[in-house]
């Protein structure tokens, strides 16, 4: 524990100097500044930023589960940029997230996150290439800096597909904004852990690739008595993607992602995702919602070859927020008085509640486990949490959750004939 404190802490050190840094930020300036981070300016129109982010948790569980209650959340650090006032980039890598463990000697580096470069000369048609989020879930397309909460909903971290290597097109068109996109596999959250069933000396394939699209749009401003709802904001999304043949589909993973309350099933064939979102902030408050769906086809799944009934995952959450302090919640909230210059700070109430869960499409006869069932018995995991996010400064921000798990089937669950758990964690966010 004492190396794992005194790594946090010397990242946390290297992600708050720029709250102690107030030099000019003008843009006219060349060479080193200080714009929110540390930026190389070039010229008018190039420039290299440098980012990162330490987010270090501790954690309660009721009853234990075996989890360690001290954890590196996420450490990144990136380079963020403009090439001319057409192209921007970004590079941004892990750094030892996931946990510290007291025997940890080292730093290690993990998975790359965003690596892409943009074209954006024309707001209807921007061009992006690379590795970033795939089009689909409000919530998934959040930085998990930005997030209302300190985890994402069950639904955002595994029906939502997560970072891929892609190309994608996006724009505004009116009140309509419009995200489509081809990519090479079909997410990192729907990783799959076992190769397709070939016969000797035949290539493997990979799932994928897969096509995404997204359109979201203030569409409630077409109705002339729709009031504060004006600025809601509503989006739909689609994926389409083919998966091998074997134990390949997605999971229901509990909220730590410690146990799995529903294994993979073998699928072969067309997977599809259906997505729907919500989001509206009016003043110092903000509603959100979605809805998603998933949908696996099982061809030649059973012990007799025949095709089963589609596997389906589904998932939803609501969720409010109330500055009690006042700030209008937008993109960039920052608190009225800093904590650093004498305030309090902003302080928010969250809460949300959320359902995940796994079935088959089929429900006739009696229901089994096996991953070859033509009926599966279904099983979900219904998750309240309340919060209290504590904005210190721009760059800070302290999160308390209280969480509340409670799983349909007693056999699938962290702790097998145990239904019901507790659990919380305080959070320390610094973002530069």
């Amino acid at each position: 524990m004492k190396r794992a404190s005194t790594f946090a802490l010397i990242l946390i050190a290297l992600a708050a100097l720029p709250a102690f840094a107030q030099g000019k930020k003008d843009k006219d300036r060349r060479g080193f500044v200080w714009n929110d981070r540390p930026t190389i300016v070039f010229g008018k129109d190039i420039n290299v930023a440098v980012t990162g982010r330490a987010l270090v948790e501790w954690r309660w569980f009721d009853p234990d589960i075996g989890e360690d209650l001290f954890a590196l959340r996420a450490g990144r650090l990136g380079l963020k940029g403009d090439l001319t006032r057409h192209v921007d980039w970004e590079i941004e890598r892990e750094i030892g997230a996931g946990g510290v463990e007291e025997d940890d000697s080292r730093i290690e580096f993990g998975d790359w996150k965003d690596v892409f470069v943009r074209w954006r000369t024309y707001d209807a048609a921007r061009v992006k290439a690379g590795r970033f989020k795939i089009p689909f879930g409000l919530e998934q397309n959040t930085g998990v800096s930005e997030l209302d909460f300190a985890y994402r909903a069950l639904g955002s971290q595994k029906i939502a597909p997560g970072r891929d290597t892609g190309v994608m097109v996006s724009g505004e068109l009116g009140r309509l904004g419009y995200e489509a996109g081809v990519f090479d596999d079909d997410g990192d959250n729907a990783e799959w852990s076992e190769n397709q069933f070939v016969q000797e000396g035949e290539d493997l394939e990979n799932v994928g690739p897969s096509f995404a699209v997204r359109v979201t749009g203030d569409l409630f401003r077409a109705i002339s008595s729709s009031g504060r709802l004006r600025s809601a904001n509503l989006g739909f999304a689609y994926t389409i993607a083919d998966v091998p043949e074997g134990l390949n589909s997605l999971r229901g993973e509990s909220f730590w992602g410690t146990e799995d309350f529903f294994e993979r099933v073998y699928v072969k064939g067309r997977r599809q995702r259906f997505g729907a979102q919500f989001d509206w902030s009016p003043g110092p408050t903000s509603f959100r919602a979605e809805w998603m769906q998933s949908r696996e086809q099982r061809k030649e799944q059973s012990n007799r070859n025949q095709d089963l009934s589609d596997f389906i995952g589904s998932a939803w959450y609501v969720s409010g927020t109330w500055f009690v302090t006042g700030e209008d919640k937008d993109n960039n909230v920052n608190p009225r008085r800093p904590l650093l210059k004498g305030g309090p700070g902003a302080i928010e109430l969250a809460v949300r509640y959320e359902q995940l869960g796994f079935e088959s499409a089929s429900k006739q006869g009696t229901s089994f486990t096996n991953p070859r069932a033509e009926y599966l018995t279904p099983n979900t995991d219904s998750v309240f949490t309340f919060g209290v996010n504590w904005i210190t400064s721009k760059w800070t921000r302290v999160i308390v959750n209280a969480i509340h798990e409670d799983f349909e089937d007693a056999a699938r669950t962290p702790e097998p004939g145990t239904t019901s758990f507790w659990s919380g964690l305080v959070r320390l966010n610094i973002v530069f």
